[in-house]
């Protein structure tokens, strides 16, 4: 029997390198925010949560999801860092033991084929492993989205404050997998007025 492999995106931060709301730029004829969405939905997730904060009602009122695995998640503290992000969906969950695939709310280029990969690995090490487990996309030795956490015990994620609680959870996991990976998508994130503009090229020729 296959074990439930949930989704969450992190999409709370404050874009303050962007100067506005980066989640709701266009790209195309969808948001930033919604390609990722999309793009995840299309996996064979349990349930897929998008936590969100800075702009939060501006975010739901103008992305509709209709497919029923999909939530939104508010994250109060969001200016406490990214980390509170991931604990604030990890507890939405309710479950003491979880695995979990981590997106990033901006980086909307990576590939359906990346993410079968990283979610067929990770299904992979949940037969093998009964202690925590991460496994990670590497393209051209860098290490990208989405990040595939099995057996995350509840314990683990509750001990996460800021952006060093995340960094010494996966510190302290046994097992971790890179997984190489023909796909600048996981790299390619946009925070920056400049990284805009070229996201808006590499949609122009990828029509995503």
């Amino acid at each position: 029997m296959t074990e439930n492999v949930y989704a969450v995106i992190l999409a709370a931060g404050m874009s303050s390198r962007m100067g506005e709301a980066k989640q709701l730029l266009p790209l195309g004829e969808r948001s930033i925010l919604q390609h990722v969405i999309d793009r995840v939905l299309k996996g064979k997730f349990t349930k897929v949560l998008a936590v969100i904060g800075h702009e939060a009602a501006a975010v739901q009122k103008t992305i509709h999801i209709e497919d029923k695995r999909f939530e939104w998640v508010v994250n109060k503290d969001y200016q406490l860092g990214q980390s509170t992000s991931l604990k604030t969906g990890l507890q939405q969950l309710a479950l003491s033991q979880v695995n979990v695939m981590i997106f990033l709310g901006d980086l909307p280029f990576i590939s359906e084929q990346t993410i079968h990969a990283i979610y067929e690995s990770g299904l992979k090490m949940l037969d093998e492993h009964t202690e925590p487990f991460m496994v990670r996309p590497v393209y051209q030795s860098v290490p990208g989205h989405p990040v595939f956490l099995g057996r995350v015990h509840e314990e683990l994620f509750s001990r996460m404050t800021g952006d060093q609680g995340a960094k010494s959870m996966l510190e302290s996991f046994s097992y971790k997998e890179r997984v190489p990976v023909e796909d600048e998508g996981i790299i390619i994130d946009i925070d920056t007025p400049e990284a805009y503009q070229e996201a808006k090229k590499q949609n122009n020729k990828l029509r995503i």
